[in-house]
């Protein structure tokens, strides 16, 4: 029950850190092929584009296997998702360089060779990314086309970060403006799942799904009647997990369950008990045990803070930067 979808949505949001053997993908503008996107002048080709997909593709891979690629994401596979973040990704470095070149915001141009020696002494005895990279002409000036936007990149971070000032007064402000945004909370919960999808998560037959809801249905109309919850989980629920625990599932925060199963745990109050819920397992019936809540305190989440505002901050002086640019997405020149 706890939720691989949701974790695989949270990794998405760190499309940034896109990572093979120490080299980062990134890269903005140049190469050939048709457009995939324009800022301003500067073209985003479907070369670079597509060489920045896969050395994500195989990274994720590596980790996931290649089924990761038909996951559901909020109504698109997770390769669609993906491919869209890249090309954001890509769009907004380019971004970031124009303005660092308008504002005559330099790099080290040595910090590029000697990344790349360091790169190259990576992975010297690495035949397989060393095949990998020639048969998909990942090349020396790619690479530091590479090294080049991360370090356009870095530089501006903490060029953004300087301008934000955030010392210990503004992160305690923002602490007590937020307070209950810093509880801890908890729910212990019980739930009867009705499976919609198999044991590989492919979807069942229409006809077993809605069989599937009728029988939920109808234990609805039971648990509501006051039948005792805990043996018809143990009698109905397809979770294998929590059935023979009369559906227990412990205690949980929010980040740990699909985002359905979460909304509705969260709001009812100890001793309720859901309507069903549709999520990417099936149709659930939840109740709720306990709720548990404990302050955090500034000290505890002052780090926290400090990166929420870091990264709140950079992505609004992106998203203005952008305002001044004329950009242009072409995602149908994305295969």
């Amino acid at each position: 029950m706890r939720n691989r979808a949701r974790i695989v949505t949270l990794v998405l949001l760190m499309v940034v850190a896109l990572i093979v053997s120490g080299c980062q993908s990134g890269n903005v503008g140049g190469g050939t092929g048709k457009a995939v996107a324009k800022v301003d002048s500067e073209i985003i080709s479907q070369e670079q584009y597509n060489k920045n997909l896969i050395i994500f593709k195989k990274n994720y891979e590596g980790v996931y296997g290649t089924e990761i690629w038909s996951i559901d994401v909020g109504g698109k596979t997770f390769l669609q998702a993906v491919q869209e973040n890249v090309l954001d990704k890509m769009i907004s470095d380019e971004v970031i360089i124009q303005y660092m070149e308008e504002n005559k915001i330099a790099i080290d141009e040595a910090e590029i060779e000697k990344q790349y020696a360091d790169y190259q002494q990576k992975t010297e005895q690495q035949a397989e990314i060393k095949k990998f990279f020639e048969e998909n002409k990942i090349d020396e000036s790619f690479i530091k086309d590479q090294i080049r936007t991360e370090l356009y990149v870095k530089t501006f971070r903490e060029e953004a970060e300087k301008e934000l000032g955030l010392d210990d007064k503004k992160l305690e402000d923002y602490y007590n403006k937020n307070i209950d945004a810093y509880k801890d909370v908890q729910v212990k919960a019980s739930h009867i799942l009705f499976k919609t999808v198999d044991d590989q998560r492919k979807p069942l037959p229409a006809d077993q799904v809605k069989k599937a809801e009728e029988t939920a249905n109808e234990v609805l109309k039971r648990v509501k009647n006051g039948e005792d919850f805990a043996k018809l989980a143990t009698e109905f629920s397809e979770d294998p997990g929590s059935a023979q625990q009369g559906g227990d599932l412990g205690y949980f925060g929010r980040g740990m369950m699909v985002p359905e199963f979460e909304e509705t745990s969260f709001s009812l109050q100890p001793g309720e008990i859901s309507e069903l819920v549709k999520t990417e397992f099936g149709y659930h019936i939840i109740k709720v045990v306990d709720k548990k809540s404990e302050q955090k305190s500034f000290e505890d989440v002052k780090e926290e803070i400090r990166g929420k505002l870091i990264e709140d901050g950079i992505n609004e002086k992106i998203e203005s930067i952008k305002k001044e640019k004329k950009i242009e997405k072409n995602m149908e020149n994305i295969q």
